[in-house]
């Protein structure tokens, strides 16, 4: 998957800041930072579809009227589906892309008409139509010209009428679609680009054919009844096509798809969870749909098509469903074949991964680390209402390197010189709708020398605990440890503590290939916090890391 939800550089850095770096905070590496990134996965917006953008879009300058010397007139007519001129509401823009990869053009449709200036050359040009239909809805037809050559005056008609409808459906009696986008790329200047896009009901598109690198993609989200929230199940289905079909439709059934019983799980106190999801198509964006799942824990089919790479998000927040704020994790699937997959949202322990320490991108130097990450995924980098908390790199003679008041982030720091360092990271968190995670201490043993990008070890842990993230009390508990960026065979010594991390006692490990596993007895109630350390690595203590009944 394209988008990495933690922050892979200082680039990344500055741009989910939640304000400019100023040059004082570039310089004054010592004082605390108190500005941490905005949350930057899905926002909270109760609507069906939201475009991620992995790339800037590109600056679309408005064509000149006039004739520029050496260059030709463009007048084209913008017909609706009922075949007249479409009006300044139903179209308002004609969309145009040289396709030797120079900046796009747009020109001003008014009345169905549009006119410009424009050098000689290829391009593809392509508007939308919002047309009122007889029966009160609204459609949209997506005329697309994959190949217009301008080598005098050119006069274009965009008809909407030869469009053809979109349509999705799958073999589950009342499964209705929820949202539906569908895609246009091209190869334009010797890459492939998303060129438009057009989503929602009542969809139209013209057909193309694949000559000139024309790809179609369309992606939808069925549920029962069409509903957002409270769907038993999601059919989350995806085709790609060379060119624009002819047929723009797609059918899909059921045993085709990877059926997957999604269990979202609870933290021990009244939750709510949503979902996202979305096609990584493999270009500049991607469209994701959203499912309220409902209270937590609960437990639904997700069905995909497999074969693609899918963008999934899962967030966590009060039982009112308002969320306004909430934990949210990342992964990635690619289910290889149609069948039956289990999966989990939520589940614990849930602690620190991918973390990094980024020296140098001409900048400075930054830190982040995602900590509130578990098996299932990772979380969102940076400060969230609920997890308060500091971050610090210190020399091995106690000097400040830089520090911050969010755990698990670091914006821009002096570069250290080479030598021996501590990068520690403090977190209280107070989720209304968790009693697990309540306190994070970690601790890196970091050496810096010409790499820029330094990994931080990690480790995470895998245990059988019920929908609520408890184990049974009383019973033997087989934790396994597995370290993540850490060298291998590097040997993790572990403890438990019974009483928020007041008393610990040691517990054997024995490995397991590139894992180690541990049991314990679980106390008569309560939680289990753990403590794990690789020596000259990192040393992470997560307090209530599950419960016990």
């Amino acid at each position: 998957m394209a988008i990495k939800r933690t922050l892979a550089g200082l680039g990344a850095l500055a741009l989910i800041a939640t304000g400019p770096v100023s040059q004082a905070q570039a310089t004054a590496s010592a004082k605390p930072v108190t500005a941490g990134p905005a949350q930057h996965g899905h926002k909270p917006f109760h609507r069906g579809m939201e475009i991620e953008r992995k790339k800037k879009t590109p600056s679309f300058r408005r064509l000149s009227r006039t004739l520029a010397a050496g260059e030709h007139q463009l007048q084209a007519t913008v017909l609706d589906r009922k075949g007249v001129a479409a009006t300044s509401d139903e179209v308002n823009t004609l969309f145009i892309w040289p396709l030797n990869g120079d900046d796009p053009s747009f020109a001003d449709v008014v009345n169905g008409h549009a006119e410009g200036s424009l050098p000689p050359g290829d391009y593809t040009i392509n508007a939308t139509v919002k047309t009122p239909e007889p029966d009160g809805t609204t459609s949209t037809s997506l005329i697309y010209l994959p190949k217009v050559t301008v080598a005098g005056d050119v006069s274009l008609t965009l008809d909407a009428r030869k469009a053809n409808p979109v349509h999705v459906e799958v073999d589950k009696a009342g499964a209705k679609p929820a949202g539906t986008v569908v895609w246009v790329s091209q190869r334009i200047g010797g890459v492939f680009r998303d060129v438009t896009e057009i989503d929602g009901d009542h969809l139209y598109v013209t057909p193309a054919a694949a000559d000139g690198g024309v790809e179609y993609e369309l992606q939808a989200l069925l549920t029962q009844g069409g509903e957002e929230e409270g769907s038993p199940y999601a059919y989350n289905v995806a085709t790609k096509a060379a060119g624009i079909p002819t047929d723009p439709n797609l059918s899909a059934r059921t045993k085709d798809l990877a059926a997957v019983r999604v269990e979202y799980a609870g933290e021990g106190r009244p939750a709510c969870a949503q979902q996202y999801a979305g096609v990584d198509f493999g270009s500049s964006a991607i469209a994701v749909f959203r499912t309220v799942t409902g209270g937590l824990p609960a437990t639904r089919t997700e069905y995909y098509t497999p074969g693609f790479d899918w963008d999934l998000t899962g967030e966590i927040t009060t039982p009112d469903c308002a969320f306004d704020q909430y934990d949210v994790q990342f992964r990635n699937e690619r289910f290889p074949k149609a069948g039956t997959y289990t999966r989990s949202w939520n589940k614990g322990p849930l602690g620190p991964a991918d973390g990094e320490l980024v020296l140098d991108t001409g900048d400075g130097t930054g830190y982040s680390a995602a900590m509130l990450s578990g098996p299932d995924g990772l979380s969102n980098v940076g400060s969230y209402a609920f997890l308060k908390g500091d971050s610090a790199l210190e020399s091995s003679t106690g000097e400040s390197i830089g520090q911050s008041l969010v755990p698990g982030y670091g914006q821009i720091w002096a570069r250290p010189e080479p030598g021996r360092y501590t990068l520690t990271t403090n977190a209280t968190r107070t989720a209304p709708w968790s009693d697990l995670a309540t306190s994070q201490h970690v601790v890196w043993d970091v050496t810096v020398g010409q790499d820029n990008v330094i990994k931080l070890p990690t480790v995470q842990y895998q245990t059988a605990l019920d929908d609520t993230n408890r184990a049974r009390a009383n019973t033997t508990q087989t934790l396994t440890v597995v370290p993540q960026q850490a060298k291998a065979g590097a040997e993790p010594a572990l403890w438990t503590s019974f009483d928020d991390g007041k008393s610990w006692t040691p517990v054997p490990v024995r490995a397991d290939g590139d894992r180690w596993v541990a049991s314990f007895r679980n106390p008569a109630k309560g939680s289990v916090s753990l403590r794990t350390k690789i020596d000259g690595a990192v040393d992470q203590t997560v307090i209530r890391a599950y419960g016990v009944r």
